[in-house]
């Protein structure tokens, strides 16, 4: 069996900024070797690990002082001799940009090729609800979703805390993506984190209500997914696995998937969840070809 892993922040010498750079080794803590990996150092790491392919996340964060909008192409085009191996998961921030620059980028990012749009309300400091009226109304990011549920790419929502020191956690309360759910019924809803660690209970009951959210297990130590999610079995159907790899604490992607693979659950949940149901809802860039 190839497995798939649905999100990691994997960086490329090709494409990675100074910017980036400073923050990945201050926040992030990982090996600088691991952010000057080649993309051709990256499939090998890949082949050895049995991956099929992997979601990079390359959403902007200006707010981290990361990157911004054409990162996502960048990536793609450094990838694209590689496009079935990499998934590639752009994104716009809706409250920094007007109505006519949020269409272009999402635009712009489509035709590239993107797999995926992220929202991450803790690095963007917004909530996935604030298009609502009673939100504030923020037509950009009801844009975000409209594009995306028209052009049948799901959305990854941060949901749960994030140690960055610049992170805003009130946003990441998985309730405010229930009004998503319900506002876009045809949009597949990737809910990152589940909610880790203060609002699992509320993500996981999301999870199982709402038919269009998807979990998503990334950045979960591997040893403790049961602890935090004992029924994790009754959402087998809706739960796909994510290293978050090379992010803080996840240093080796081949290990942390032997881990979670030896998590004791029926091995038909286990293949759904590393590899039947992320092919469904995340393709690779040569979906297009």
């Amino acid at each position: 069996m190839d497995y798939i892993d649905a999100h990691t922040h994997i960086v490329f010498r090709e494409t990675i900024t100074e910017e980036l750079m400073r923050f990945a080794l201050r926040e992030w803590g990982a090996p600088h070797e691991t952010l000057l990996m080649s993309v051709k150092d990256v499939v090998r790491i890949l082949d050895d690990a049995e991956i099929d392919y992997v979601g990079i996340m390359a959403f902007p964060a200006r707010k981290l002082g990361t990157v911004k909008e054409d990162y996502a192409i960048r990536v793609i085009n450094a990838v694209k001799d590689y496009a079935d191996r990499f998934a590639v998961i752009g994104g716009v921030e809706a409250n920094e940009l007007t109505i006519e620059e949020t269409r272009y980028w999402l635009e712009k990012q489509y035709e590239a090729g993107i797999s995926a749009i992220k929202v991450h309300p803790p690095h963007m400091w917004l909530k996935p609800n604030a298009y609502r009226p009673e939100e504030g109304g923020l037509k950009q990011l009801e844009l975000v979703y409209q594009f995306a549920e028209d052009h049948g790419l799901p959305v990854y929502i941060h949901t749960g805390t994030s140690a960055f020191s610049r992170a805003r956690n009130k946003y990441g309360d998985p309730i405010f993506v229930d009004d998503v759910a319900v506002d876009f019924p045809r949009l597949t809803i990737i809910m990152s984190h589940v909610g880790r660690p203060n609002w699992i209970p509320t993500a996981f009951q999301l999870i199982r209500i709402r038919p269009n959210i998807v979990a998503d297990l990334s950045s979960i130590p591997p040893r403790r997914v049961l602890e935090y999610l004992p029924r994790l079995t009754e959402i087998g159907d809706k739960a796909i696995y994510g290293s978050d790899y090379p992010g803080p604490g996840v240093h080796d992607i081949k290990a942390n998937l032997r881990e979670f693979l030896s998590i004791p659950i029926p091995r038909e949940v286990m293949r759904k969840i590393v590899d039947e149901n992320p092919r469904k809802v995340l393709k690779p860039l040569s979906r297009n070809r």
